[in-house]
């Protein structure tokens, strides 16, 4: 299997999220708070852990990829390991484990003083070959995000023992990039001792990670181990947590695995879990509020797409899509399916990333079925479409399965005979030709496979980008993919074959730094041709929706990490 091109398993969190509900067992006392500071603080050591508080957070299903590298479980992984900055729910950066930063004038060479008194898991201090090590081990492993997150890296350098310096091929906002939540993490240079796998061998430290190990510098430790990891989770405080203690936080994190949100609904009234994820399920909100529990959305930069297959019969044509978009009512799909929990956007930008623009043509949000079908005739097509089609869903997003019903009502009128079809994420991936017979599944197939009738016809994807940069999402979606993967399936799965739209984009991405005001017109020149072109479409943004018990406190809500996952160390009981 290609390495840059793996699996990243944070998109069956995409759709694992919107099933992630994790069971967290928690001592009232202790914890390490989160910290984001230019001070070093001097720890203490938590209390005894004798008293216990219940939380919950609940996961649709077992996870045992802690790999920092490429992992899927990141809601765990991001409270156990540290980045270089952390970047703030209004994208400005604040530091982390560097202290400060600096860069010349081009924004292409940027030098990092890093945090002093910083211990990793395993004793060892941070330092510069710790940032070194992580960032080269990171991309020469290739898994998971790291080939987008790195993807203009030319160079790291330590230039002193606390400080480094990362050099960029083109201008680039580096410190919210080191601050991403997925394969930016840094962890022990003496990994290669502490766990006993032989220096320079990659799939042994990975096999090593996922055997629940961890190597650090974050609040928790894990503790659980292989034996027991099919029930859940264990995460124990850090003592020398750089950040510090405080009263009230918590000191020990039981994650046990709950698939059904009713289920996991039921504990969180009778008391014995303290925090749950909604899933989509939110016709259990008044119940919970009822019950004096809180209930708090939080903002995401997570979408739910529509995705048409270009190269099949009909949906080759762009006024034929146009036409299925223009019917469609977005307001009642968001308010159908996810209860209105999120908002209606336009293009290819989440609303509060970098570059995104409210002047960019939108479909009727209501719909408009009369307009749909004069778009039909331009096309050629009078007495309807008379087609059957199958749009395909992950069951790890089951409220996907009600959007499409909403899709199935308005496209009738049209002619379209829809069904529904859900499945595994790796079931989807392979029907979207993401499969080679050479290398198996998450290994790019030949473009060439999109004509096939076996192909998906549409998809709703439910995806959230590693990093903030606008280019990454309608990168990944939308573009054509660099070479030596310029004719295969990725995860293009509209596969649609647009050089101007691919070269105009890399252009934006390269002068968001150097010329931000050339970037937000191309921006607007890509969102423009994604509306004409319709390849596929955003039905709106989410939000994720979480129900707390009533003496949880310290919920932040940050989009720029994952689905606005929590920092355990930032909550407290009260």
């Amino acid at each position: 299997m290609s390495n840059k091109f793996r699996l990243r398993k944070r998109l069956a969190i995409s759709t694992a999220v919107a099933a992630i509900i994790i069971i967290i067992l928690v001592a009232v006392v202790g914890v390490g708070a989160y910290y984001i500071g230019t001070m070093q603080k001097t720890p203490t050591t938590p209390p005894p852990q004798n008293q216990f508080y219940t939380l919950s957070v609940i996961r649709n299903a077992p996870s045992n990829d802690m790999d920092p590298r490429e992992t899927s479980t990141v809601d765990v992984v991001q409270n156990v390991y540290d980045t270089l900055t952390h970047v703030n729910p209004d994208l400005t950066v604040s530091p982390e484990l560097a202290v400060n930063w600096t860069s010349n004038s081009d924004d292409t060479v940027w030098t990092f003083n890093l945090r002093q008194g910083v211990k990793f898991h395993d004793g060892t201090p941070f330092n510069s070959t710790a940032v070194v090590f992580s960032i080269q081990n990171t991309v020469a492993l290739g898994e998971g995000d790291a080939p987008d997150v790195w993807a203009g890296l030319k160079s790291v350098t330590a230039t002193g023992p606390y400080q480094v310096q990362i050099t960029w091929d083109f201008p680039a906002n580096v410190p919210l990039i080191v601050g991403s939540g997925y394969s930016a993490f840094i962890f022990s240079p003496n990994i290669w001792t502490y766990s006993g796998v032989p220096a320079g061998n990659n799939s042994a430290l990975h096999s090593w990670f996922t055997s629940f190990h961890d190597d650090g510098s974050g609040p928790y430790t894990i503790v659980t181990n292989a034996s027991n990891a099919q029930t859940g989770i264990t995460l124990q405080a850090f003592t020398n947590y750089w950040g510090g203690w405080k009263s009230g936080q918590f000191n020990k994190v039981i994650i046990k695995f709950v698939r059904d949100t009713a289920t996991s609904v039921q504990l969180l009234l009778n008391g014995q879990v303290n925090e749950t994820g909604l899933n989509g399920q939110f016709q259990y909100v008044s119940q919970i509020l009822a019950a004096g529990d809180q209930v708090i959305p939080a903002n995401s930069f997570a979408a739910i797409w529509l995705l048409f297959n270009t190269q099949h019969q009909y949906l080759n044509n762009s006024l034929i899509r146009q036409a299925l978009l223009t019917a469609l009512n977005f307001n009642q799909i968001l308010q159908q399916s996810f209860y209105g929990y999120g908002q209606l956007f336009s293009g290819g930008i989440n609303p509060g990333k970098p570059f995104y623009s409210n002047s960019t043509p939108s479909y009727p949000p209501n719909g408009n079925l009369t307009l749909a079908k004069s778009l039909l005739a331009k096309a050629g097509i009078t007495g309807g479409l008379n087609v059957t089609w199958t749009v395909t869903y992950s069951t790890g997003s089951p409220f996907l399965g009600t959007a499409a019903q909403v899709m199935q009502t308005d496209w009738a009128p049209l002619g379209v005979k829809l069904n529904i079809q859900g499945m595994t994420f790796g079931q989807l991936a392979q029907k979207a030709g993401y499969y080679n017979p050479a290398c198996g599944l998450f290994c790019p197939g030949p473009i060439s496979y999109a004509k096939n009738s076996s192909a998906q016809d549409i998809l709703l994807l439910n995806w959230v980008g590693a990093v903030n940069d606008p280019w990454l999402v309608m990168n990944e979606l939308f573009a054509i993919q660099p070479p030596p993967y310029q004719n295969d399936v990725v995860y293009n799965w509209a596969y649609w074959q647009n050089q101007t739209f691919t070269q105009l984009l890399q252009q934006a991405h390269t002068d968001e730094a150097a010329n931000p005001s050339k970037a937000q017109q191309e921006y607007n020149q890509l969102n423009l041709m994604l509306y004409q072109a319709a390849p596929g479409w955003p039905l709106f943004a989410e939000q994720t929706v979480y129900a707390f018990g009533p003496h949880v406190g310290g919920f932040v809500s940050n989009p720029n990490y994952g689905f606005s996952y929590p920092f355990y160390y930032t909550l407290y009981y009260k």
